[in-house]
């Protein structure tokens, strides 16, 4: 249809300079509407200028014209070849963003594209093809684009948009006789406001004892102020992070429900957060505490022995293992010392010396980080080696020495296996409990004397308590030193009177019927006092 168009063109052309300016004047006549709309206004343009401005076509020039008349019925079938205003017209007519009815919303979940071919169908272009896009403002590629398969479809959706950021929607119509009068690609502007349209969709959460580390899919679209926050129990904790994990340390035991949501600087989202619960295990003090003693090299050893109690994440550097804290009962409640061990170390021992009581107790903690379980209960360290009980028995024996009358105290001690630190104590009383003076004497000693001096009572009592240390077993019974002995009167008793210078002189002898070990009547020996 084009070239026969053309064609007709160029022989009303030349008919039209043979019929001169009265030729002109009919056709002014009968066209004068057409004339008006040409002008686009109600002035009819002189002669002159209608006589030099009809456009002038041919197969080498294009330019065609968007007047309203190409789509009257004067530029259809027979009459358009009568009419030279027709001649600017295109085959087809030009699809314009009028005709499309396009609109577009947004908001932060996504766009919504309205749009109407109902005219478009109505203008039988061959071939027509419809692709929606949108791309962002002042870039050229596409984000999406869908080609139109029912052109019948009003709308089209696209979800997730970044608040904030302008982007343009448009319709894109194409067909077999396009033009430079068809507007090909018809955009309209839109920016959203808001915050993320949603949360993360999924919740991991992991951990250790003091931790925990949680990780999310990510929310598309990805934009520029999009962050995450991360809340423990509905509290945020820690500022947002732009990552999709993050992890909250120095937790105390218990159970935490964790969950995250999105934000941008328009706020949070309020759609529903994906949550878990996790348990931040306590922290168990070690278990299966094994204490055993042994008397080596006349020394008493206490081996202490233990087990972990949890098992924690070997990848993690923080500083774990167990403390050991050893009370007596001067300190009381406060460890007089506490000794570190690592993760690995699980056993130690200690030598009974004069640095560490008797008495002395322990109890074990597992550490990690500044984090620290409760203590085992306390047990003795040396104490529960052996029981501490008087010596049993216990004999005292009278025997003169150096004329002297003395008592021999033996023992025989409570304890099979004697060790360093080990002894007995001798306390020396009157008879009403008035304490003398005490000595102690080491093991393996089982033997000591006292002999009656000039400041010890005749009636004075022992006791005897094994002592470990600083620490005293019970005493013994009170056992009489001296006064057990027996004191028998004098035996062959006789008198004899004498008168010698005018004196009467009287003689008592007798004999002494004391029985003890080193005195003897017979052999001279006397006892002193």
């Amino acid at each position: 249809m084009w070239p026969v168009r053309r064609t007709c063109l160029v022989l009303l052309l030349v008919l039209q300079l043979v019929a001169g300016t009265a030729g002109q004047d009919e056709v002014r006549e009968e066209n004068s509407d057409i004339v008006k709309n040409v002008r686009g206004d109600d002035i009819v343009p002189e002669e002159l200028d209608y006589e030099y401005d009809i456009p002038i076509h041919d197969d080498f020039i294009d330019d065609l014209c968007d007047n309203p008349v190409c789509w009257s019925p004067l530029c259809s079938g027979a009459e358009e070849l009568d009419n030279i205003q027709c001649g600017c017209c295109p085959s087809t007519r030009p699809v314009k963003m009028t005709d499309i009815d396009l609109t577009v919303s947004c908001d932060t979940s996504g766009a919504l594209v309205r749009y109407n071919l109902t005219n478009v169908l109505g203008f039988g272009l061959e071939n027509l093809t419809v692709v929606i896009s949108y791309h962002m403002e002042g870039e050229q590629d596409s984000l999406d684009r869908k080609e139109v398969e029912d052109l019948e479809d009003t709308e089209i959706t696209w979800p997730g948009l970044c608040s904030g950021m302008s982007y343009q929607f448009c319709v894109e119509v194409t067909h077999a006789r396009m033009s430079k009068l068809d507007e090909q690609n018809m955009c309209q502007a839109c920016t959203p406001r808001g915050p993320p349209a949603s949360n993360p969709s999924s919740l991991l959460v992991s951990g250790g004892l003091t931790y925990l580390s949680a990780s999310w899919p990510v929310v598309s679209p990805q934009c520029a102020d999009l962050t995450y926050q991360v809340l423990l129990n509905g509290v945020t904790q820690d500022q947002p992070t732009d990552k999709t994990s993050h992890m909250i340390s120095f937790l105390d035991p218990g159970l935490y429900n964790v969950s995250v949501r999105a934000e941008n600087n328009e706020g949070h989202s309020t759609q529903p957060l994906p949550s878990t619960l996790y348990t931040i295990r306590e922290i168990t003090p070690p278990v299966d505490v094994q204490v055993t003693h042994a008397v080596v090299n006349g020394s008493l050893t206490t081996q202490l022995r233990w087990n972990k109690s949890i098992e924690l994440e070997e990848e993690s550097i923080t500083r774990r293992g167990y403390l050991l804290n050893l009370y007596t009962s001067e300190e009381g409640d406060v460890p007089r010392l506490t000794e570190n061990f690592t993760w690995d170390e699980m056993e130690t021992s200690f030598i009974f010396d004069s640095s560490l009581s008797w008495n002395t107790k322990f109890s074990l903690q597992t550490f990690f980080g500044n984090h620290k379980s409760n203590e085992t209960e306390l047990t003795e360290l040396f104490s529960n080696a052996i029981e501490l009980s008087p010596p049993d028995p216990v004999t005292v024996r009278n025997v003169v020495i150096n004329d002297t009358l003395a008592a021999v105290i033996d023992w025989v001690t409570s304890v099979d296996d004697g060790f360093e630190g080990l002894g007995v104590s001798i306390t020396l009383w009157t008879k009403d409990n008035s304490e003398l003076y005490s000595v102690s004497v080491s093991n393996p000693q089982n033997t000591t004397t006292v002999t009656l001096e000039n400041d010890l009572p005749w009636d004075t009592v022992v006791t005897l308590r094994t002592i470990v240390g600083d620490a005293l077993s019970q005493g013994t019974e009170p056992i009489e030193l001296f006064s057990a002995l027996e004191l028998p009167a004098p035996v062959n008793m006789t008198v004899t009177h004498t008168v010698e210078n005018d004196t009467l002189t009287v003689e008592v002898e007798w004999e002494d019927a004391i029985v003890v070990d080193g005195y003897a009547v017979d052999q001279g020996l006397s006892i002193d006092g």
